[in-house]
């Protein structure tokens, strides 16, 4: 998102709270959260290993005797994956500022104000796209409302022939991709009108055991530029929708610190915050099959 360095808005009278518009929590928190990326963490470097195992299958029983040799039947492989996105963000504040502003312009809201609308957004962004690029050749089908439950029918059909456990698998799609999934036919709706006037709930939260998460068009894009912030790349496609098995990827945030200075000669009078955070996200081998996705040829 650009920015643009604009007056400080001082304020007379008004309320301390802070009001941002839409303020953003984490639309891939399944994934950020998952087992995976709390067990795959680089340790000093920036590369690791992942570990994957390939074993021979078993044989009928000879009960009559000991025949041939006894030999190794598994194979260890290393994958090595690196880190992606070390990224730092500072700010000056100065305390007359605070003080102008009602305690609005406190390092609390500042702070606030970034972590909601930079970087979690910059993550689920980053996110995003990894996800898409560990596909290798995504469904460029373009979805409408008379085939996105064929399609739909089509991915899990593909990742149970796979051997992926469909309770586990997360569906994140643009919001209007959700909108023609609502508008499908064959989707049932349950509504309740015995007890007086009630609200019509039409949210699609979950599609044969699958979770779906509704997500900002923005953020879905096959790239972006995260020079300063995060821009959708040059040449960036529209990702539609994202089926993903938590197991079959790894996002870890490796380093995450922030820290604040009061003022001193140095800094001019001013407090000084800095926040610093190492992430990345990488495929975990031979689960491939884990990961779908459609988006715009």
């Amino acid at each position: 998102m650009a920015f643009v360095r604009t007056d400080v808005n001082y304020a007379a009278e008004y309320s301390r709270a802070l009001s941002n518009a839409y303020p953003y929590l984490s639309y891939f928190g399944a994934i950020w959260g998952a087992n995976n990326s709390n067990l795959y963490k680089p340790g000093m470097g920036k590369t690791m290993y992942i570990p994957s195992m390939t074993v021979k299958g078993s044989r009928a029983v000879n009960r009559d005797q000991i025949t041939g040799t006894f030999e190794r039947n598994w194979n260890n492989e290393l994958t090595p994956v690196t880190l992606q996105m070390d990224r730092e963000w500072d700010t000056l504040i100065d305390p007359m500022d605070i003080d102008e502003t009602n305690d609005v312009a406190t390092i609390a809201n500042v702070t606030k104000t970034f972590n909601e609308l930079q970087k979690i957004p910059e993550m689920d962004a980053f996110l995003a796209a990894k996800l898409h690029s560990f596909v290798t050749t995504p469904d460029t089908t373009t979805l409408t409302a008379a085939n996105i439950l064929e399609k739909w029918d089509t991915y899990l059909a593909g990742m149970t022939d796979a051997r992926v456990n469909r309770d586990r698998v997360e569906a994140y799609m643009t919001p209007a991709v959700y909108k023609l999934l609502k508008e499908a036919a064959g989707i049932t709706r349950f509504v309740d009108v015995g007890n007086g006037i009630q609200g019509v709930d039409r949210n699609v939260a979950r599609l044969d055991g699958v979770r779906i998460t509704e997500v900002p068009s923005d953020i879905m894009k096959t790239a972006f530029d995260f020079t300063e912030g995060f821009v959708p790349a040059t040449g960036a496609k529209q990702i539609n929708l994202i089926m993903v098995d938590p197991m079959a990827v790894a996002a870890p945030v490796k380093y995450e610190t922030s820290m604040m200075s009061a003022p001193t000669a140095q800094s001019k009078g001013k407090y000084l915050y800095y926040e610093r955070y190492y992430y990345g996200a990488f495929a975990m081998p031979n689960r491939a099959a884990g990961i779908i996705a459609n988006s715009v040829a």
